[in-house]
């Protein structure tokens, strides 16, 4: 659906030449939920801004079903992007217009006549289950419903995909899932390519089926969303799934030298990591059965993502030695990550 093939973007800056966005080539299929994540300063909101040619890049092409809009002149480009949706961050809405004026604003001077203008309306406030609000002023929404109405103006024209710029990051929790809900949900309905820039790793987590991470201007992993974070190959990635797992406290707890991590002879302190979407098994209590090992689990954080669990585990196992490197094997044999974190037979 989307092909971006070599991109680069260039600011001129007070310091000098900025370069936003490098030579990143990336595949979207149709249908699909892309996440592209990066901490601030990344150029994730560049490169997407260079999808819909809002930014034209220096350097490269982009595609959308096979057309190259880089290509095409003012008045094309115009009619191509009617298959392009954008939402933001701060809604964009007219303040002095209503909520159904404000989605009516693209089908304006479009040859639609007021009934059929009204009936689009209407049935996209349903859509985003806003029916009641048709005639209420922005000032007068909640930041979800704000956020509603530019999804519901951003469908108007019927468009092919959706790209959503830090779309939750004005956003409580609540309200993110719920907006994150109605995406998912539309995407499925409607059949819509969406892409979601954030620098929020739950986002990605909650509704995209694959992601690239991007490190000033870099594309520097990209994949399946499980694959991805399961088996992190860049410091950035694992940045990122520290922002949101409890299981680096364990790390500070060490530092710190923790009653909490303290060992007695013949106990190990064990972090445990899924790396494939298959692992089902009760773990821990399987080891213990079978090594006879008490386990006193310390940290979990475990998120099911595309109906497999990811995450880990960090947990005090006592044992023989023998009963030990058996329950690691076993562990390891079902794709199961073991690190030693501190041996109590060395205190």
């Amino acid at each position: 659906m989307i092909a971006l093939e070599g991109i680069t973007k260039t600011f001129t800056m007070k310091e000098g030449q900025v370069e936003a966005v490098r030579n990143v080539t990336l595949h979207i299929a149709e249908h699909e939920i892309y996440g592209i994540i990066g901490f601030s300063g990344a150029g994730k909101s560049t490169l997407v801004r260079c999808m819909n040619l809002l930014e034209r890049p220096e350097q490269g092409k982009v595609k959308l079903a096979g057309k190259e809009l880089t290509g095409l002149s003012g008045r094309e480009l115009r009619e191509a992007r009617k298959d392009i949706g954008m939402i933001f961050q701060h809604f964009n809405l007219f303040r002095s217009r209503t909520v159904f004026q404000n989605i009516a604003y693209p089908l304006r001077g479009r040859g639609r006549d007021k009934e059929e203008i009204r009936k689009k309306v209407r049935a996209l406030l349903k859509l985003v289950d806003l029916e009641d609000k048709e005639n209420v002023y922005p000032s007068q929404l909640s930041g979800g419903q704000k956020q509603r109405v530019a999804i519901a103006r951003a469908l108007a024209t019927d468009p092919k995909v959706l790209l959503c710029d830090e779309a939750t990051s004005a956003l409580d929790p609540q309200t993110t899932h719920s907006i994150l809900k109605l995406l998912k949900q539309l995407n499925a309905q409607l059949g819509i390519t969406i892409v979601m820039i954030t620098h929020e790793m739950a986002v990605i987590k909650e509704i995209c089926d694959r992601v690239a991470v991007m490190d000033q201007g870099n594309v520097v992993e990209e994949g399946e969303v499980f694959e991805v974070f399961a088996n992190p190959a860049q410091p950035i990635t694992k940045a990122f799934i520290n922002t949101t797992s409890v299981l680096r406290k364990v790390y500070e707890l060490l530092e710190e030298d923790s009653p909490v991590v303290k060992l007695a002879p013949g106990e190990k302190l064990l972090k445990l990591q899924y790396l494939e979407k298959s692992v089902s098994e009760s773990l821990i209590s399987g080891i213990s059965r079978k090594f006879d090992l008490d386990c006193n689990i310390i940290f979990a954080n475990i998120e099911i993502i595309g109906e497999a669990p990811l995450g880990g585990t960090v947990i005090i196992a006592n044992g023989t030695p023998e009963a030990m490197e058996g329950a690691i094997r076993y562990l390891n044999d079902r794709n199961i990550s073991v690190e030693v974190l501190k041996d109590g037979s060395d205190t």
